[in-house]
């Protein structure tokens, strides 16, 4: 399942970047250069982003393990900042164009992933009583949970692409390269944050402190990251400096 999903997600950036840079000579040779780079940096820092935030104890024990991927779990967080920087070292000088085609492409990959966990019955969501309450076996309860899995898909796919091209064209951001990648980064924040409330945390991680989960502290991160941006950003277009999309 999330073989494909992955598959799909990489054919989509490919196909999709080619009517997007027609400023190159080889378009088609330059997205599938930058699409490569970008899966990779994902699922190597997905796998590394899970060892690191969620059980460095385990793995520093048996780093063996590491690269099986079959064996644990990968994070989004540590995945888009794979992604990143795999990006930046294709093409350091189109960073933020690149990443600004990543950030809206992935309103449309990240909800076939959330409806992946939902089929496969795995990151349920807390009990509910509520008439659309679903039981997942792999919880072992018997219990109906929330499935935050949908909840989510429609978050970081409609919900997420809505929020972000409505903000870019407010903030007159339309032009400006890194202006979507800055307000990916804040919107996904917020609405994932949001959305764990109604998801049981990590069995591997718990909650962190008064109700929060890693996740939650992640995505608080990722919102900051994403402000800091979108900061330097409006204050480069206010001295005349900001970098334009082609």
């Amino acid at each position: 399942m999330y073989g494909f999903v992955y598959l799909l997600g990489f054919l989509t950036a490919v196909f999709a970047g080619v009517r997007r840079f027609p400023c190159y000579e080889n378009t088609f040779l330059y997205t599938l250069y930058i699409s490569v780079y970008a899966a990779l940096g994902a699922v190597i820092g997905g796998r590394l982003g899970y060892v690191l935030f969620y059980e460095p104890g385990y793995y520093l024990g048996v780093l063996s393990e590491i690269p099986l991927l079959y064996k644990g779990g990968m994070s989004f967080h540590g995945g888009a900042l794979g992604l990143l920087l795999a990006v930046y070292l294709a093409d350091p000088r189109g960073f933020t164009v690149n990443g600004d085609r990543l950030a809206v492409l992935s309103c449309f990959i990240l909800p076939l992933g959330r409806i992946a966990n939902f089929l496969n019955g795995e990151l349920w969501g807390t009990p509910t009583d509520l008439p659309w309450g679903v039981i997942f076996e792999a919880a072992g309860d018997g219990i109906p949970r929330h499935p935050v899995q949908l909840y989510e898909a429609v978050l970081e796919g409609p919900v997420l692409l809505m929020l972000l091209l409505l903000s870019r064209r407010l903030l007159k951001l339309s032009g400006e390269a890194g202006g979507a990648m800055a307000l990916f980064g804040i919107w996904y924040g917020i609405l994932r944050f949001l959305a764990e409330f109604f998801r049981e945390p990590d069995r591997v991680a718990g909650y962190l402190f008064s109700g929060i989960t890693r996740g939650q502290a992640l995505c608080a991160a990722l919102a900051l990251l994403g402000l800091l941006f979108l900061a330097v950003l409006l204050w480069r277009r206010r001295r005349g400096s900001a970098p334009r999309s082609p």
